[in-house]
């Protein structure tokens, strides 16, 4: 440890780094870090704030080995584990690769089991599709802190990477399936009705995203498109417009053959929707019930109540996204992160008590002052003026 006349000269050194990085418009990317004789590649994000400097918390639990949780602001003291109760927060993902390629919607498996492990860790409770179904329809009890799990498109995948990594923290999910491309393989490699019947036995279920409606359609003679769900398809050789009925016509009919493949296929009792791209209206919501979908699922995010029968969903790959920012996020009720938000935090289980602002940024996630933090926990500060960099030593 330090002598006091140390500390002191190193927190006046820090002062200087913190003056300094207040003159950048872009300091993550202008001040460099060594850690414990290391230079970072990549140094962490940085802002500042009330005259500190804020770095995520995802760095410190990287290079100092320290656990830090995000307290919901409306939590309860002393109830800091009930993030939210009397509702559900429904994740979705698509595709699920061991591999991804940039620019698709492939989630790594390693992001996916992080994801998946800090969801137990943090108190979450995955339930099924039937006790959520129970929950909106009749205000039926689910736990403090609900999740549930839903996949969209059927993609092979879901088979092969994600159903082994659910197997193993026994959660159950629901994949919403292109049912044209289950009986006709086309695309990209897709689950078979083998596979999910054996899946079936494991607490998987699935349900429909519609028959043929994954597409989008011609909406005007200047070529503009929208998805299948809601546009009246244009016809350029007539000039013409779909009328009102064939557009409802053409829903329904794509809707109810779905829903015969699944119950024939599957043993479906109920019918249950995501719709493609989240797009859908009113019309269709009042097709729903006559084809005995008892739910729909959208793409807006937000938690859902008993009765929000056309559900909200968080997308559980956003690009760039951590595994600590989603569960962040969870925890924060579902609301996204923004510039400013005051939090607090946990570190190794223990409640952190800085006199600096912390804040939550949606790119970043959760920062952290800086000096406060290197001051609790005897890491040694050095800032070099010529270089820009920061050195830190625990």
């Amino acid at each position: 440890m330090f002598k006091i006349r140390h500390v002191l000269l190193l927190l006046v050194l820090l002062v200087g780094l913190l003056s300094a990085c207040q003159q950048t418009s872009n300091p993550s990317t202008e001040v460099g870090f060594v850690v414990n004789g290391v230079k970072l590649a990549e140094p962490p994000a940085v802002t500042m704030k009330d005259g500190q400097m804020l770095v995520s918390s995802a760095f410190i639990e990287q290079h100092f080995q320290k656990k830090i949780e995000a307290v919901a602001a409306s939590a309860e003291t002393g109830s800091s584990s009930v993030y939210y109760s009397n509702k559900v927060a429904v994740l979705m993902y698509h595709d699920i690769g061991t591999k991804p390629a940039s620019g698709t919607k492939q989630l790594s498996s390693e992001r996916f089991e992080s994801q998946m492990s800090l969801l137990k860790e943090n108190g979450f409770h995955v339930i099924d599709i039937g006790q959520y179904t129970e929950f909106i329809r009749n205000g039926g009890s689910v736990p403090d802190n609900a999740v549930l799990l839903t996949f969209d498109d059927g993609y092979e995948s879901f088979y092969n990477v994600a159903y082994p990594v659910l197997k193993k923290y026994e959660y159950p999910a629901v994949n919403f399936v292109i049912v044209s491309a289950i009986d006709k393989r086309t695309g990209l490699a897709k689950l078979t009705w083998d596979q999910m019947r054996e899946m079936q036995k494991s607490g998987m279920s699935f349900y429909s995203h519609t028959y043929d409606l994954h597409h989008y359609g011609e909406a005007d003679a200047d070529g503009g498109t929208k998805p299948l769900m809601t546009v009246r398809l244009y016809n350029k050789e007539t000039g013409k417009t779909e009328t009102d009925a064939v557009y409802v016509k053409r829903i329904v009919n794509d809707l109810a053959l779905a829903e015969k493949r699944l119950k024939e296929e599957l043993g479906n009792e109920r019918g249950i929707l995501a719709f493609p791209y989240g797009a859908f209206n009113e019309e269709v919501l009042r097709e729903l019930e006559p084809l005995g979908v008892e739910l729909s699922f959208t793409v807006k995010e937000g938690l859902n109540a008993a009765g929000q029968v056309n559900g909200f969903r968080m997308n559980g790959a956003k690009d760039g996204e951590t595994a600590e920012q989603l569960i962040d996020k969870l925890k924060r009720g579902g609301k996204s992160a923004i510039e400013g938000d005051a939090v607090g935090i946990r570190i190794d289980g223990e409640e952190a008590v800085f006199t600096g602002m912390l804040s939550v940024k949606e790119e970043e996630g959760l920062m952290i002052p800086l000096r406060e933090f290197c001051n609790s926990y005897q890491i040694e500060v050095h800032w070099d003026n010529k270089k820009k960099q920061v050195s830190l030593r625990s």
